[in-house]
Order: C-alpha cells, then sequence, then structure tokens
C-alpha cells in the first residue's frame, strides 16, 4: 500500500496508518460496507532481487544461461562485453567471482523533481543481469 499522492509506501514504521502522515490522506478507500476488506487508495509493486534469482537458479534451462559469465571465453584484444573491461578484471583479481553462481548486475539510475516546490524527487533503479548473454538481457 502507498499515499495516493505517493508520499510514502505504508511499510516500516508507517506499516500501521490508516492516514499518510505527510498529507494525511486517507490510506483505504472509504467503503460503507463493513464486511468487505479495506482496499488501498494505491498499491506498488515490489519484486525483491534474491528471490528471482532463486527462481531463475531453479530452472535448468535458466540456470545455465546464467553461466554465460563464468564460461565465456575472455577477449584480450578487443570489448565484446562488459567482461572484457577492466574494471570486471580488477574485481576478480581482488577475489569477486569466484563461484560460477555469483551475479554480475549493470546498474542504472535515474532520478526526477516529484513537485515544483523541489523539495522531494524519486529515484528509479533498473538492474541487468549481466551474468545472461547479451542476446538476451
Amino acid at each position: 500500500d502507498m499515499c495516493k499522492n505517493s508520499c510514502c509506501a505504508f511499510t516500516g514504521i508507517y506499516i500501521n496508518d490508516v492516514t499518510c502522515r505527510f498529507c494525511n490522506l486517507e490510506r483505504y478507500i472509504i467503503s460503507n460496507n463493513s464486511k468487505k476488506p479495506q482496499e488501498p487508495q494505491k498499491t506498488a509493486m515490489y519484486f525483491p532481487l534474491l528471490e528471482r534469482f532463486r527462481i531463475q537458479y531453479a530452472d535448468s534451462e535458466r540456470a545455465l544461461k546464467l553461466r554465460y559469465r563464468s564460461q565465456r571465453e575472455e577477449c584480450d584484444d578487443e570489448y565484446s562485453d562488459i567482461f572484457d573491461g577492466d574494471l570486471y578484471k580488477e574485481l576478480v583479481e581482488e577475489g569477486f567471482f569466484s563461484d560460477e553462481r555469483d551475479i554480475a548486475l549493470i546498474g542504472s539510475t535515474d532520478g526526477y523533481q516529484i513537485f515544483r516546490q523541489k523539495t522531494d524527487s524519486c529515484w528509479i533503479l533498473m538492474f541487468i543481469n549481466a551474468n545472461l548473454p547479451p542476446t538476451i538481457r
């Protein structure tokens, strides 16, 4: 559940709130039917990464594709993937990505101001599983 104005998500310290602490809007749609479960005015979807990875590795066909990073041929004279880059090679030398199941993520962020007063902002985070071959990322 989240505030209709997107002020907050009703989780953590807000989990038991029935109104938004920021704009005072009701959390639930007001209904005359007391037998009907309360319906939130707005919801947001959240997909935990760890659970997504577990699901992918549980599928044997997908698990094979996720080994791309550990099984690909290294290119010294050309860059055909992020795994040919210096940063990845440095991380490997430091002991990262030692298990073929270790997951490399490509991250991207984008932020914007929500209101004209510029007191609030929102950031979108996007991650791509780099363990998959580039053709299916």
